[in-house]
This record gives C-alpha cells, sequence and structure tokens, in this order.
C-alpha cells in the first residue's frame, strides 16, 4: 500500500470512530480522509499540538470528535473498504 501512495493507520479510523479528537501531521491524503479543522487536527510543529491541547475549548474538542466519528461511519468502514475492493476486483475483469 505504500508504494501506491499513502497508507493510513488503522488507529487513525479507530480513534475517529471513538470521537476521539486527533491531532496529526500532515501527511499526503490526509485531507482526502479528513478535513483538516473541522474532523481533525494538524500540528506541523510541537508548539501548536500544544496550542490544541493547552487552548481549544472542550466543546470544539467534542465537536471535532464528532465529525470524525461521522467521517468514518459515512465513509471508512470495513464494509465501505470491501465495496471499493469488490469493484476493483469486477474492472479487472474481461
Amino acid at each position: 500500500m505504500v508504494r501506491a501512495g499513502y497508507s493510513p493507520s488503522i488507529r487513525l479510523f479507530e480513534a475517529a470512530a471513538c470521537a476521539t479528537p486527533i491531532i496529526s501531521d500532515y501527511w499526503p491524503g490526509l485531507d482526502t480522509l479528513f478535513t483538516p479543522g473541522k474532523e481533525i487536527l494538524v500540528a506541523d510543529e510541537p508548539e501548536k499540538a500544544m496550542h490544541y491541547l493547552r487552548e481549544l475549548p472542550e466543546s470544539e474538542r467534542v465537536a471535532l470528535g464528532w465529525w470524525a466519528r461521522a467521517r468514518v461511519l459515512a465513509e471508512h468502514t470495513a464494509g465501505h473498504r470491501a465495496t471499493e475492493l469488490e469493484a476493483y476486483i469486477c474492472d479487472l475483469q474481461p
């Protein structure tokens, strides 16, 4: 998967499914899975991560976690991946 592009950790989806607010570094493809600033926080330096941890209001952290959960349940479940895999296989068949 790494050679094909990016390979996000399953833990990212598990945390989001539990409505856990997530802080991540940026990597290519992240914004195709989650909307930065709405469903996931991106920190490109330690100071930014500390800002999120110390200064982000509880209500914003909770909302971020619920937005991430909604995204996972709408687009990133095992059922979604199985459907995608079946579609890829069907595309390969003559």
